[in-house]
């Protein structure tokens, strides 16, 4: 028998999300596109370094040191981007798992408090178990969604 357990979907993931969620994952979406973008443009100037470096006998050493000159700026340019990118890929993806996991903890903590007294009797052995297993499952979401969820776009 080879049965299948189906453990939710990614979309499910972001159900407790709003509109200022959204807001913040397409912000980090984008500085994580910035930031993936950064590795293949510096290649691009590098090796337009290197071109220039082997075309230096063909040229006055004054259009030569232009070129190089022209080349460091870009570089100094995408530095400054690619920093703003990683900011904006690393705050907007942290805060938006925060604010997921805190609406996350209040549902349950609802959910909780809509029991029975019996239920806690019959199927709890403590407080401080609802408390632990509240805390970790929602860190546990709260760690994906900030992380691993920029891991799996860098693979």
């Amino acid at each position: 028998m080879n049965k299948h357990t189906s453990n939710g979907s990614f979309r499910s993931l972001f159900m407790h999300a709003d509109s200022a969620d959204m807001f913040l994952m397409a912000v980090g979406l984008i500085g994580a596109i910035g930031d993936g973008m950064g590795f293949p443009v510096t290649l691009l100037f590098t090796s337009t370094t290197m071109n220039s470096i082997g075309g230096s006998s063909s040229v006055s050493a004054d259009v030569y040191i232009d070129k190089i000159n022209k080349i460091a700026v870009y570089l100094c340019y995408l530095a400054v981007v690619k920093s703003v990118a990683c900011f904006l890929e690393g705050y907007c993806w942290s805060r938006t798992s925060e604010r997921q996991a805190s609406r996350l903890r209040l549902t349950y903590l609802k959910a909780v408090l809509r029991q029975e007294v019996a239920y806690f009797d019959l199927n709890v052995t403590s407080t401080a178990d609802i408390i632990t297993t509240v805390s970790s499952d929602s860190l546990i979401i709260q760690d994906f969604i900030s992380e691993k969820v920029l891991a799996i776009g860098h693979e």
